[in-house]
């Protein structure tokens, strides 16, 4: 008989199918409504003595308005209870009561449910087989369905169901059984005579016991047949850097990520395995919670400053810029095929799976992270001061012949400007400290059946340009979810949403490059009052012009950027190990940006001649997705295997482009586009992209020793035409773990584990762009819109329906090592991609009306890599932790084979054999000791001052990196901890300061561009000089520029993060009743080793900002 103790009668004859049924509906509605006011929020006061249990129900449910359920047939062994309390919560009040009672509860909304404990019963002798019941429970004592009971030393194995339940029959009283799951740390469980048994798991801290996210599931590092690096929360909150890929730097074997500005909300270039395309889109498939999110950005018209102006271009920005590294539980990096294939064409580049945090079963948690810094430039360059700078600019027009007296030379620095002056244009311009403000909070908890996390944060980041509080980044997230499941377990339910709103505000142009290169004579860019200075020269003309960035603070680029990253997952179980669930998934992203060129941002004598107008960018990206699966597991003969099936439905829009208009009235109207008197669609792009999938995958597990991963996925994509819109991919992963043979196990050693993996697959790509198979127009530009109310369209590409997808086969194998019980994990793996069918754009001749169109070439791209990790655990005591991580790539691009190559337009950049990046250049000897000019060799290898363009290209130089990694080490004494990580990278790089300044010659004039680093001073002077420069001159040296001088070593060993933390000792927070608390130093890329002469070895430019160094201090509470 059920009884409720609402004390109403008539629900003691109620029958038990419909009190069942009641309950069920009770916990649905909880779940749909989200209501978590559960009993870890209560608090009760009991004073009983040698009271029945009834009666202690009855004050509970006074004091809470919650109500039991249960048996009264349950209660007959129950004791009398004890117990004087007050104000403590209803979770710890019920533990009180029922310590020692046959007794176990859940709660579930305002109803606590009680339970029979598990009666371990029936103790057999040694001698006699037997058969063993028994339930396994997770920490929070909720049953876990698919757990692996073996019996050690056999191939004897069975799973629980959906209660947790199971069941293996005839054993012995000393059977020892392993019990292992997914994130769990593994049992051995001697049964002891016991016919019932009650296991509860605990949450895996063991490196190969550790979750894996892989594409449709989880796995764990033991257990995967792939290539995966999972970095957890603990490695992504230990960095002040607002895009999460920023965290993976120097971290993941396999994996290059670099920052080319050091602009807030700038691009991230990232390549998963080396470069797969030739020219076409290389970056991973990004997804967050299950959601796909678009890898290029589309650009709005304004958006350069996002990117880089220098040596590396990345883009228009990086969507992961808006997804908070606060809200992160774990990115998870897959590489090979069997880790990919199962996203088919989105994931030939590999794929980053970011998962958000979510609730915990218990008491309400309340936590805050509070943390306040600064950055600063890591390094200035020796640029010329004025007395340098005057002597090169006189040389140059001796060298040359010219007297720069003459009226018809125009020279500014040397007859406007006062030659007395010196000014540190790097400290007035770069030298400011950009401020960095982080602050996150979150509330988080729950029951066993109803979980939830919420988390707001706000984050605000500076420049370190002059008027630093305009050009500032501020960015407000909030991140939720909610995760069920029915108290049986069968209906599961997941809820999540991260929405961010950006503000942006940057500099127009980074004003870099006019730090570095302003002539150091050149006069102040204000006014005493504040106000531009134009430097007039006596005819009333400006001197400075574009040259004085102070403009740049009425020429500001805003972007505001809204992002909502939703998903939903719903999962039943219909009957044991057989799960019906799907996922949807939404991602918005809402950007608008201005850039206006007011008058008062141009020179007075210009005004009159000149337009004031505006550029307003717009881009909206909408995607949904959804992906019915239906899974099965099962026993087959000693092992188990995993069945998978599923379709994928995807739906992507995008409308971008930018409008210019001018005319406005005064430059207070600039910001609204209708007061313009002339209106221009610049650009615009508008595309619907489709994408369908079905999928499979089928996974076999025997005894834990061999195990084989297959998938399979058919993709159809709308970007290509009806003849090839469809195509296959598959994989074939399997491991073999060796460390769990017996004859291996017995003369193993310090060998604690051991597995070999290897996997061979085809992904694709089809990052070429929408409707490049179609007939192309755009809107005629050089004319306002409208015209007579109709917009001009003009053809802009040629339809190819024969397009075909890139693919991509990959071929990798590795072993896995534990040492000294897995206290040391070594992972070595062996990579080979191939990608072929690039699509390239095919030239044609002027007849046909275009330059080029889209067709596949039949060249083959090879990356071959080695991917070296080693996780150690140096010292674990009581008071003192030690643990040491390095990782290690030596990766080799190479272009395989190009068919006809030679006759191709793509002769001049590519070569077969060599890197797809490979430049072909003059080899540089030196200065000609005669002249002073500039000494190259030719195909024979004799000096020439003049090379020939089409034989003498000699030196082959890639700036791909040659070797990279990184060396982490994190040590804990009681409650002090240390955390650093050394990134290394092997690498050429552009040589911009040893014979100029990337922009202009040592002598040339050009306002804004003309100081030069300090090395130049190694010029050439007279005949028989031994030189590093050739002679000054104002006029180009173009060819030097062609040559391998241009090159270097930027190879460099940074220390990229620093972290220490100390926690308040537990007695001191207890009496401000707090739960935790701690306070913490962060700082970023702080010290770079490097023999590369320019601002950084990383961005390789003078015209970008390079990352800064950041300090942060903060601290943690919890409540």
């Amino acid at each position: 008989m059920i009884y409720c103790s609402c004390g109403k009668k008539h629900c003691l004859f109620l029958p038990r199918q419909t009190l069942l049924a009641m309950k069920l509906t009770v916990i649905l509605f909880l779940i749909a409504f989200h209501v978590s006011a559960d009993g870890y929020n209560q608090v009760v006061t009991l004073h009983k003595k040698n009271a029945p249990l009834t009666d202690v129900f009855k004050d509970i449910r006074q004091q809470t308005g919650y109500d039991f359920f249960y048996e009264l047939t349950w209660l007959e062994k129950a004791k009398p209870v004890n117990i004087n309390v007050s104000n403590i919560p209803l979770t710890d009040a019920l533990n009180l009561c029922l310590k020692d009672q046959p007794l176990t509860f859940t709660i579930t909304g305002t109803t606590i449910v009680l339970k029979p404990k598990p009666v371990q019963l029936n103790v057999f002798a040694a001698n006699t087989g037997f058969d063993v019941h028994g339930v396994v429970l997770d920490e929070n004592n909720a049953p876990m369905q698919s757990v692996n009971i073996m019996v050690k030393g056999t191939d004897k194995i069975t799973s629980t169901n959906n209660r947790g339940e199971f069941q293996i029959k005839d054993v012995q009283a000393t059977t020892v059984l392993v019990v292992s799951s997914v994130g769990y740390s593994r049992q051995e469980i001697t049964v002891n005579g016991k016919s019932d048994l009650r296991i509860q798991l605990k949450v895996a801290i063991g490196t190969l016991d550790e979750i894996q996210f892989v594409a449709y599931g989880t796995t764990t590092k033991r257990l995967n047949t792939g290539n995966v690096t999972t970095i957890k929360a603990s490695d992504i909150e230990k960095q002040p850097v607002q895009n999460p890929l920023l965290t993976l730097q120097g971290r993941v074997p396999g994996l290059v990520v670099i920052q080319p500005s050091g602009l807030a909300g700038s691009s991230v270039r990232i390549r998963i395995q080396g470069q797969n395309s030739i020219a076409n889109g290389s970056e991973p498939l990004y997804v967050v919670d299950g959601v796909p999110i678009d890898p290029q950005l589309p650009r709005t018209g304004n958006d350069y400053v996002l990117g880089s102006s220098g040596a590396i271009f990345s883009g228009w920005g990086n969507p992961l810029n808006y997804i908070n590294p606060s809200d992160i539980e774990s990115i998870d990096i897959l590489k090979d095929a069997d880790a990919t294939a199962i996203y088919g064409s989105r994931a030939a580049n590999g794929a980053i799976m970011i998962t958000t945090k979510k609730g915990k079963a218990g008491v309400m948690k309340f936590d805050l992270n509070s943390q306040v810094g600064f950055g600063k430039m890591i390094r200035r360059l020796d640029m010329l001061n004025t007395k340098q700078y005057l002597e090169m600019r006189y040389e140059a027009y001796a060298n040359d012949g010219i007297d720069w007296t003459s009226p018809s030379i125009s020279a500014d620095d040397l007859k406007v400007w006062d030659t007395t002056r010196y000014t540190n244009w790097q400290d007035q311009l770069l030298g400011g400290t950009a401020k960095f403000t982080n602050f996150n909070t979150s509330v988080s908890g729950g029951a066993a059946t109803a979980r939830y996390f919420i988390s707001g944060t706000y984050h605000k980041e500076t420049s370190v340009f002059p008027l630093s509080e305009d050009f500032a980044d501020r960015k407000g997230t909030l991140h939720f979810n909610m995760d069920a499941n029915s108290m049986n377990s069968k209906f599961k339910l997941q809820l999540s949403g991260n929405f961010m709103a950006d503000n942006n505000q940057l500099p127009q142009n980074d004003i870099t490059q006019t730090a570095l290169l302003l002539e150091p004579d050149a006069p102040p860019l204000l006014n005493a009052d504040g106000s531009i200075n134009w430097a007039p020269d006596a005819n009333g003309n400006t001197t400075l012009s574009d040259a004085n960035v102070m403009i740049q603070r009425y020429k500001k680029y805003v972007n505001k950027t809204y992002n909502l990253v939703s998903s939903l997952n719903l999962g039943y179980t219909i009957f044991p190990r057989f799960e019906l669930r799907s996922s949807f998934g939404y991602n918005y992203m809402q950007t608008n940006d201005y850039s206006p060129g007011p008058l008062i941002a141009v020179a007075p004598e210009l005004r009159t001649t000149t337009v004031r107008g505006a550029n307003f960018g717009d881009r909206n990206i909408q995607s949904w997705i959804m992906e019915p699966q239906a899974s099965y597991s099962s026993k087959i003969s000693k092992g188990k295997i995993e069945l998978l099936v599923g379709v994928t439905l995807q739906n992507k829009n995008v409308n971008s482009g930018y409008i210019y208009g001018n005319g406005q009235l005064s430059d207070e109207l600039l910001n609204n586009l209708y007061a313009a008197a002339n209106i221009y669609k610049n650009n615009s792009l508008s595309s619907n992209y489709k994408y369908n999938a079905f999928f499979g995958r089928i996974n076999y597990n025997w005894s834990d020793k061999y195990i084989v991963n297959i998938n399979a996925r058919r993709d159809g994509s709308t970007r290509f035409g009806a003849n090839n819109r469809f195509h296959d991919f598959g994989s074939l992963g399997g491991a073999w773990i060796f460390s769990n043979e017996k004859i291996i196990r017995s003369k193993a050693g310090i060998i604690s584990f051991g597995k070999l993996r290897s996997s061979y697959g085809s992904t694709g790509s089809d990052q070429i762009g929408d409707y490049q198979y179609m007939s192309l127009y755009n809107l005629y530009s050089n004319a306002p819109v409208p015209y007579q109310g109709i917009a001009g369209l003009i053809p802009a590409g040629l339809p190819n329906p024969n397009l075909q997808w890139e693919e991509t086969w990959k071929l990798q194998a590795g072993i896995d090592l534990g040492f000294l019980q897995d206290r040391v994990i070594v992972n070595v793996t062996w990579v080979r991609n191939r990608s072929s069918n690039q699509l390239l754009r095919y030239s044609l001749p002027n007849t046909a009306g275009f330059t080029s169109y889209y067709v596949n070439f039949p060249a083959i791209i090879q990356n071959r890599n080695w991917e070296f990790a080693v996780t150690g655990k140096i010292s674990q005591g009581k008071d003192f932790n030690w643990t040491c991580n390095v990782n290690l790539t030596l990766p080799k691009n190479k272009l395989v084979s190009f068919p006809n190559l030679s006759t191709s337009t793509y002769a001049s950049r590519l070569i077969v054999g060599e890197p797809i990046d490979v430049l072909s250049n003059y080899h540089y000897l030196g200065v000609a000791p005669g002249s002073g000019d500039y000494l190259f060799s030719d195909r024979n290898g004799h000096p020439v001052l003049e090379p020939n363009t089409a034989t003498d290209r000699t030196s082959l130089i890639s700036t791909f990196q040659k070797l990279y990694g990184g060396f982490q080490n994190n040590l804990t004494y009681k409650s002090i901890q240390l955390d650093f990580l050394f990134q290394f990278v092997s690498q050429v790089g552009y040589n911009d300061v040893s014979f100029w300044n990337g922009s202009r010659y040592p002598g040339m004039f050009t306002r804004g561009n003309s100081n030069q680093p300090v090395t130049v001073l190694g010029r050439w002077q007279k005949v028989g000089d031994k030189a590093s420069v050739a002679k000054f001159s104002t006029g180009e040296v173009a060819t030097v520029l062609d040559s391998d001088h241009r090159y270097t070593n930027a190879s460099f060993i940074r220390l990229k993060n620093l972290a220490f933390y100390w926690s308040l000792p537990q007695k001191w927070v207890d009496k401000v009743h707090f739960r935790s608390f701690r306070i913490y130093l962060h700082g970023q890329n702080l010290l770079t080793i490097t023999n590369y002469k320019g601002l950084d070895p990383e961005t390789q430019s003078m015209t970008s900002l390079p990352p800064l160094r950041i300090w942060t201090i903060g601290f943690q509470a919890g409540l």
